[in-house]
This record gives structure tokens, sequence and C-alpha cells, in this order.
């Protein structure tokens, strides 16, 4: 269970949000709420990283501390190219959003679009002009076609 004070302990699963300008986003903190709100010992770690330094960054996870890394939209499609495995949909779709590490191998999966899709059909789920304004996945999602580049 997550400690009262946001500490982390030798028992604490660490991912990191890997972007630009991952201190500015408040996603981190956001699951970080959530993680806590449901007694997970986890912690999203945010994670600014430059263009250049991606293909170092996540090379190196093979052998970090994290369990896993979300990637930001920006780095994506680099991302793909640098994991070990990927499932179809990433495959598929050409992109890798989230990275979790087992035995030292980097898989690549692509979470968002099923999010989206599940939130979309939820009862919580009022209006989506904002997440179409957010989310490039999402325009693809309701029209039932896959992002061509």
């Amino acid at each position: 269970m997550m400690n009262n004070d946001n500490s982390i302990t030798v028992e604490t699963r660490l991912f990191g949000y890997i972007a630009e300008e991952a201190h500015s986003s408040r996603f981190s903190s956001t699951v970080n709420k959530l993680f806590k709100e449901n007694g997970v010992n986890a912690m999203v770690i945010p994670m600014n990283i430059r263009s250049d330094d991606v293909v170092f960054t996540l090379s190196q996870m093979r052998s970090s501390k994290l369990s896993g890394a979300v990637i930001a939209s920006e780095y994506q499609e680099e991302a793909i190219t640098l994991v070990d495995s990927v499932s179809e949909n990433a495959k598929e779709q050409g992109l890798v959003d989230l990275i979790w590490i087992e035995e030292g191998r980097l898989n690549g999966e692509l979470i968002m679009p099923e999010a989206l899709e599940r939130y979309a059909e939820s009862n919580d789920f009022a209006d989506d002009i904002a997440l179409r304004s957010h989310c490039r996945y999402f325009y693809d999602l309701i029209r039932g076609e896959k992002n061509e580049r």
C-alpha cells in the first residue's frame, strides 16, 4: 500500500512518464493520485527528455529500477523502433505509448485507443469535443479508421 507521505520504498513500483515537458503535465500527479486512492504501491515519475536523448533513455531502461514508462505522443513513433517486442495493436498503428520491462526486455504496447474507447462508452462520458482536441487517436476511434501517416 502507498504511504500517506508519498514516499518511495524498495517495494514501490516505479514508472516513468517520458515527455519533452513531462513536469508541466498533470499526467503524473493524476495517475499517482489514482494509485494512492486505490492502495497501489506505485508511482509515476515525470522525466523531461529531449528528442536527442530518447534513444539513450529508452535503451538504458532495460537495466533501470523502472517497471516501465508511459511515452508521450511526441516520442511514440520512435519508441516502437527501440523496444524488443510489440503488441499487434502497436505494430498495426506504428506507435508505442506504454513500455513495460520484464527480465531486461522492453515490451511495447498501445493502450490509449482502448482506454479512450472504454471511456467513450462509459456513463461518465459527456462530450467528445475536448477529447478530440487533445487526442489524435479519438478521431480514428469514432470513425472506425486507422490513422494513416
